[in-house]
């Protein structure tokens, strides 16, 4: 295997990383949907109630947003190829643990490795795309992780409907996660040998001190609110849309499908112009576009109105995490940039779990309308907050 990668090209090598970082990410996305699917059966076979699976998605949140704070000083460490690996081996572990669980509380504990090998590999991964590939390539990085997500629940709704138990449905994603593990095991050498990474894996070009700053931490704060406001949208705009405009409720959750459906097409489609376009544009179009869809949604009546609302907002979203994630090494300087990296991943997860509860709440004692209201103001405060980061300048 690596006297196969020394006859490569470098530009070869570089395409041969580009798909093993693809399916890497399309394999990141297939865990972390299948529980909403098996959780049912999980239940019903471990005799808990429904809302104990609340309890695990926490525990994967926040194992996954420590790993992820704490992943730029891992990698100047270990480099990214053996990062991968090590957290490769993790997860497929972890996963084949929950299918041959005895109990609820091994679910907990295996929920543990699982989260913070998920962070380590979701940041390792952006860090390296963010370094040395394009904004195209990053914005179709994170299509790739909506195939997975998309594909997740699919096969695992396919195995139960076979008759088979949710156990094999967990058991397939581990296969899959240790097959990827195996991958970066073996192209490990191809790793370090384009990513200026030392023959012990760390990379030298990680060891500076890390410069922290107002620019710093206004960058975690940006995506702590992003995602907030992109997962309460997917959470909670079905029943905006079916209690305070009276849409069936079919016709609602076709729109909520549609909404994530516009985000992961967004990136496909962006990935085009991305390079084009440059990382500041997409920020602040995707912003503009937000806010122009929450004002949209505000205006009552009108059903074709609605839904275009709701899908402009979709799409609205594709640009803005990949184009962060990818702008992070022009910003800072390397040390740096891997540390914002983990930073903006760990806060990602923070702000999926914290905003959208919250928001609930607030809705649930008051009303859902005020939904665009919120998504207008946190489109505009992150739009100003990009303005501090990068400046007026386009």
């Amino acid at each position: 295997m690596h006297t196969l990668f020394k006859s490569l090209s470098p530009e070869k090598k570089h395409i041969v990383l580009l798909v093993i970082i693809y399916i890497g990410f399309v394999s990141l996305g297939l865990p972390d949907t299948v529980l909403g699917v098996a959780w049912d059966p999980m239940r019903l076979e471990l005799d808990k109630p429904v809302y104990y699976a609340g309890f695990i998605a926490t525990l994967l949140t926040i194992c996954s947003a420590v790993s992820a704070f704490f992943s730029g000083a891992i990698l100047r460490r270990t480099g990214t190829g053996r990062l991968l690996m090590i957290c490769g081996f993790a997860t497929g572990c972890s996963l084949l643990g929950y299918a041959l669980s005895p109990a609820y509380w091994t679910l907990l504990l295996f929920a543990i490795p699982l989260g913070f090998g998920q962070g380590a590999i979701d940041t390792g991964m952006n860090f390296y795309v963010a370094k040395h590939y394009t904004s195209r390539d990053m914005s179709w990085l994170h299509c790739c992780w909506g195939i997975g997500a998309s594909a997740g629940p699919m096969l695992v709704t396919m195995i139960l409907a076979g008759g088979l138990s949710w156990r094999f449905g967990y058991g397939a994603v581990a296969v899959i996660q240790l097959a990827l593990a195996v991958l970066f095991l073996l192209t490990l050498g191809l790793w370090n040998g384009s990513s200026g990474e030392n023959k012990d894996g760390a990379a030298e070009a990680l060891q500076g001190k890390v410069c922290y700053s107002i620019r710093f931490f206004c960058c975690p704060l940006m995506f702590f609110l992003y995602c907030g406001i992109e997962f309460s949208m997917g959470l909670w705009v079905y029943q905006f849309l079916t209690n305070c405009r009276d849409i069936q409720p079919e016709i609602a959750g076709y729109a909520v499908a549609g909404y994530w459906g516009m985000l992961t097409a967004g990136r496909f489609l962006i990935g085009f112009v991305a390079n084009r376009l440059g990382n500041r544009k997409q920020i602040r179009y995707s912003m503009t576009l937000g806010i122009c869809g929450g004002l949209l949604l505000m205006i009552p009546g009108g059903l074709l109105l609605t839904l275009f609302a709701v899908g402009l907002i979709g799409f609205a979203f594709a640009a803005f995490y990949p184009a962060m994630m990818h702008a992070a090494p022009a910003r800072f300087d390397d040390a740096t940039a891997a540390t914002v990296i983990g930073w903006q991943g760990g806060a990602a997860m923070l702000g999926a779990a914290v905003i959208p509860a919250s928001f609930g709440y607030l809705a649930a004692n008051s009303t859902f309308g005020i939904l665009p209201y919120f998504g207008v103001t946190v489109c505009t405060l992150i739009f100003l907050l990009q303005l501090k980061v990068d400046g007026w300048k386009f």
